[in-house]
């Protein structure tokens, strides 16, 4: 039978993919970084250093609960304001999610590179219609693109 604790085959970034698919107006971004797997992994499952480093949004990330790979977190973004997410971290993926926001990483290796794929969503903000839609888009996307970035320097510079 089908157990849903047990482990897929699916690839990360396809898994990713499909969450994108699920979630109306999510914005994703894929960026090939020259670091090997490992390095680039263990950037991202540090969730209170590093992420504080890459989403210019967060201040401060806290684990306050973790049973194996399911986590709570409290998360103070600049601004001072708490929100409590849930998450799933093991290796090459990791989800986080609120009552308002849903964020992903996927990550595979690609030869002594990586694939790092990254996925936001707002909850209860169906896409516009119209012309702003594109401009919101646009601007999400701008914003994946420099995380990613971000992370591609911190985890290079942190390998020489």
């Amino acid at each position: 039978m089908n157990d849903p604790g047990a482990r897929s085959d699916i690839d990360p970034i396809d898994r990713l993919a499909i969450l994108a698919a699920a979630l109306p107006g999510a914005a994703v971004g894929q960026r090939r970084i020259a670091a090997p797997f490992e390095a680039v992994w263990q950037l991202i499952a540090d969730l209170e250093h590093s992420t504080p480093r890459y989403e210019p949004d967060v201040a401060q990330v806290r684990v306050i609960e973790q049973h194996g790979e399911f986590l709570r977190l409290l998360v103070r973004d600049t601004a001072g304001r708490e929100d409590a997410m849930d998450a799933r971290l093991r290796q090459g993926w990791c989800v986080m999610q609120s009552a308002t926001v849903a964020i992903a990483f996927a990550a595979r290796p690609l030869g002594d590179e990586t694939l790092l794929a990254h996925l936001e969503h707002r909850r209860g903000q169906p896409p516009a219609p119209g012309p702003s839609e594109p401009r919101s888009r646009r601007a999400a996307l701008a914003k994946i693109d420099q995380e990613l970035r971000t992370i591609e320097r911190l985890v290079t510079r942190s390998e020489h």
